[in-house]
């Protein structure tokens, strides 16, 4: 869907070049003006062949094990390396053009709204499946649900934001929709890790759980992988509440350091540790607390 919405863009935006020429060279000054650089090519070259190749992977693990519930991984990994490709076009100034940046900065952008809701999708099921939804304050699907819409919310208002940026007229109203986005995104993801917490001790204090059922190793990793998207977060938040010509805005390399790795670093786990044959198994979700079973036998 989010490579869909690239090309149709990109598609608009040759029919622009021809009705337009001051309206593209326009554009194409933007791009360097909204980015503070040229983009680096061999960087951007990197990052989308190893998000393609995490994508690939992530749809090997789904097909297998016909997990669908899981494709909105695979298929944010591998938008997000189209968007980077994308962006190794940015490095020719013949390219600078509205469509090709415009479905960059959604790509890039936005695509990790799928890794958030991925962990949302996992947490909900371990609460379903391999915990008990004792363990949830409120239904598990709600919570899934509840986030997973959040996420959706929060895109469109950044993806809108996104497709102000190459117009001088919309420039300033574009990066303060993109920086609501971002920060209402943030705002609910930490709530999520809130729950994923308030889940963790609760587990822990019923004493039902030994800390080695397989399941475990699913949990500890949806921590790790939240740790890395918070630090994301962060970034994303200051990048976009900082003024332009700061180093944070005219220097690629934060960019890559703590949003483009810290991603990486979210996903890449799941390579090795997929959660879908995790969450089956030692499965303690029908096992009654022992205060409940005193209880009925008193």
């Amino acid at each position: 869907m989010l490579a869909g919405v690239a090309l149709q863009l990109w598609l608009a935006s040759l029919q622009d070049v021809g009705i337009s020429g001051s309206i593209q060279r326009r554009a194409e000054s933007n791009v360097v003006r909204v980015l503070g650089y040229t983009p680096s090519k061999p960087a951007a070259l990197v990052a989308a062949i190893v998000y393609i190749v995490c994508g690939l992977c992530f749809f090997y693990h789904v097909f297998r094990r016909r997990n669908y519930w899981a494709l909105c991984l695979p298929i944010g990994s591998c938008a997000m390396g189209i968007g980077f490709i994308l962006r190794v076009m940015l490095n020719n100034p013949d390219h600078q053009k509205r469509g090709p940046f415009v479905s960059e900065e959604i790509l890039t952008a936005c695509s990790p709204a799928t890794f958030l809701a991925f962990n949302y999708i996992v947490h909900g099921r371990l609460l379903g499946r391999s915990m008990g939804k004792r363990h949830s304050y409120i239904p598990p699907t709600y919570v899934s649900w509840f986030f997973i819409c959040s996420d959706v919310l929060t895109f469109i208002v950044q993806a809108a934001g996104t497709a102000m940026f190459t117009k001088t007229s919309t420039l300033n109203t574009g990066k303060t929709v993109f920086q609501v986005g971002v920060i209402l995104q943030s705002a609910s993801y930490y709530v999520f890790v809130i729950f994923y917490f308030l889940s963790w001790r609760s587990c822990r204090k019923e004493g039902i759980a030994t800390g080695h059922e397989a399941w475990w190793k699913i949990y500890k990793l949806l921590g790790i992988s939240s740790f890395f998207i918070i630090v994301r977060t962060i970034f994303r938040i200051a990048e976009s509440c900082s003024d332009p010509g700061t180093p944070i805005r005219t220097r690629e390399v934060y960019l890559y350091v703590f949003d483009t790795l810290p991603l990486f670093l979210a996903i890449v786990g799941y390579i090795f540790y997929w959660p879908g044959p995790y969450i089956e198994r030692d499965s303690i979700a029908d096992a009654v607390p022992m205060e409940k079973v005193s209880t009925s036998s008193v």
